[in-house]
């Protein structure tokens, strides 16, 4: 379910989600890739039932100022490119966020921020709107108040509520940041709540909302997950990847893999190292390649220690891609089973 507030083109990145490129296989790759994933930091304030983040022994660190520097002076040569700053952490518990936001609207990058809410003061919001945030996306999990504290162990809903309203205070009028609301559910939980009631509530604050179905199994070996996983696991599908052709993930360390699945680093999920590798010369490398003939051309999922984990649980960009080639009207809309249908034919 995806709904917007004034219809889809008031999306930042429209004119990406609407590329008749984005969600299905753009092959041969572009020549740089739509989004580029920064790991600003991989700290994290929470310890969620469905993050992987627990599995990982990489060291907990934040990234150096003039490594992103670097990383964001060689995306600003490839127009059209976006940087959303995501990963194993949470983006606002980098000491710098700030600059790190303004560094990168100053490159000319459009930005959007992936945030568990928790840590936005006022001020960092009135320091996000003075650089000219693209958009901040506020990540949930479940439908309710007490779905929400089960799901991210350690958070209180009432205090993501308080920020989410703070935000929008904040901006007014203003037309940035763009204000999403994002929210992954459990099988169990799409049927004891609303999911349209739980659209209908945030939407009165959040220019966007969208609701996905959670994707236990890179924790299916995890007590807390183990409940849920048959259930869950039922409507998932396998499908050829499309990730592998529109974006690259950057950790916090300047290593550059394929997507951001691996919370643990795996080598064989690396492309190479910022400093050592540019950008353009592991988008367009031969391991990438390879990467993408084995889950992007094929179904080769089993093959790599990631990405057998993986399987397609989101279906909310789906209406960009309505076969007719026309966008829904009005200020919402929303993928079902006949999207989730087209979907699968058009990967198969």
């Amino acid at each position: 379910m995806l709904v917007y507030k004034k219809g889809p083109e008031s999306d930042p990145f429209f004119d990406i989600y609407s590329d008749p490129g984005w969600l299905s296989d753009y092959d041969p790759p572009r020549e740089f890739p739509f989004f580029l994933n920064l790991e600003p930091t991989n700290a994290c304030d929470l310890d969620c039932v469905f993050c992987s983040r627990r599995l990982s022994r990489r060291p907990v660190g934040h990234m150096k100022m003039e490594l992103a520097e670097g990383i964001l002076d060689e995306a600003a040569l490839f127009g059209g490119t976006a940087v959303r700053f995501a990963g194993w952490g949470e983006p606002l518990l980098h000491p710098e966020i700030s600059e790190l936001v303004a560094m990168t609207k100053r490159k000319g990058l459009r930005l959007k921020i992936y945030t568990n809410g928790l840590n936005l003061t006022p001020r960092l919001m009135d320091e996000f709107m003075e650089a000219g945030l693209d958009e901040l996306q506020f990540s949930m999990q479940g439908l309710t108040p007490a779905q929400y504290e089960f799901n991210r162990r350690g958070a209180r809903h009432g205090d993501l509520e308080k920020n989410v309203l703070m935000a929008a205070g904040r901006r007014g009028s203003a037309p940035k940041p763009f204000l999403s609301v994002l929210t992954s559910v459990l099988a169990s939980e799409a049927e004891e709540a609303d999911p349209g009631g739980f659209a209908e509530k945030w939407s009165r604050v959040a220019d966007k909302v969208a609701v996905d179905l959670t994707n236990l199994n890179f924790v299916k070996d995890s007590p807390a997950a183990a409940p849920h996983l048959a259930k869950q696991s039922g409507g998932l599908f396998r499908g050829k990847c499309v990730d592998v052709f529109l974006a690259m993930e950057i950790k916090r360390d300047g290593s550059i893999q394929f997507c951001g699945q691996d919370s643990r680093g795996t080598e064989c999920h690396t492309v190479g190292r910022f400093g050592e590798t540019g950008l353009s010369e592991a988008w367009l490398s031969p391991k990438f390649e390879r990467q993408r003939d084995l889950v992007g051309r094929a179904l080769g999922h089993a093959e790599s220690p990631v990405c057998v984990n993986c399987y397609h649980n989101t279906t909310k960009y789906d209406m960009f891609k309505k076969a007719s080639g026309k966008f829904p009207g009005g200020a919402s809309g929303a993928s079902g089973a006949s999207g989730d249908d087209a979907r699968a034919k058009r990967r198969a």
